[in-house]
């Protein structure tokens, strides 16, 4: 078992981790097939699982409810990298390289805007491997700290206020 990471600041991100650190592991990463939704229920609404198709291809295969909620839609199925602007996904692509190359976990805090308000959300961000096809898979829960103002409009993420890499066993990319 791993030690808890001193930046996680919300009782369901410290459990969801707990949970994932609970996983039998094989070079630091759980697989797929262990992770199972019914023993993090509470916490389901909150987690996205992607998996790692290729540079153009990141399929986004679970989305909880309160995700999809604050997108206004559900995205489960789509290709994520069409969800973001293009002149962001060559540094999503770069984390998510980083993130697999060197199995770690990454820990953001951004502000977002989702149902009309700015939030302050922790997302810690998990490898798993997905056995069937030899494929990256990336768990990841959001957790929101603060509601900020209220700002009409669609969800955004409007910016990143932290990042950190997490060591699951393997180490840590060398930067971002």
């Amino acid at each position: 078992m791993l030690a808890e990471p001193d930046v996680l600041q919300t009782a369901g991100a410290r459990t969801f981790f707990g949970y994932w650190d609970s996983l039998p592991k094989r070079d630091f990463v759980p697989d797929r097939g262990d992770f199972s939704p019914g023993r993090i229920a509470a916490l389901m609404p909150a987690v996205t699982i992607l998996e790692v198709v290729s540079d153009d291809l990141i399929l986004q295969r679970l989305t909880g409810t309160a995700v999809c909620r604050a997108l206004g839609f559900d995205p489960t199925g789509s290709n994520t990298l069409d969800l973001m602007q293009p002149q962001i996904r060559p540094d999503y692509l770069n984390l998510i390289r980083h993130q697999i190359s060197t199995p770690c976990g990454r820990w953001n805090l951004i502000r977002s805007r989702r149902e009309n308000l700015i939030e302050r959300v922790e997302v810690l961000t998990l490898p798993m491997r997905h056995s069937p096809s030899g494929r990256w898979m990336i768990i990841s829960y959001f957790g929101t700290l603060e509601s900020l103002v209220y700002d009409p409009g669609p969800y955004e993420i409007l910016g990143y206020e932290n990042t950190s890499w997490i060591d699951i066993g393997a180490g840590v990319p060398a930067r971002i």
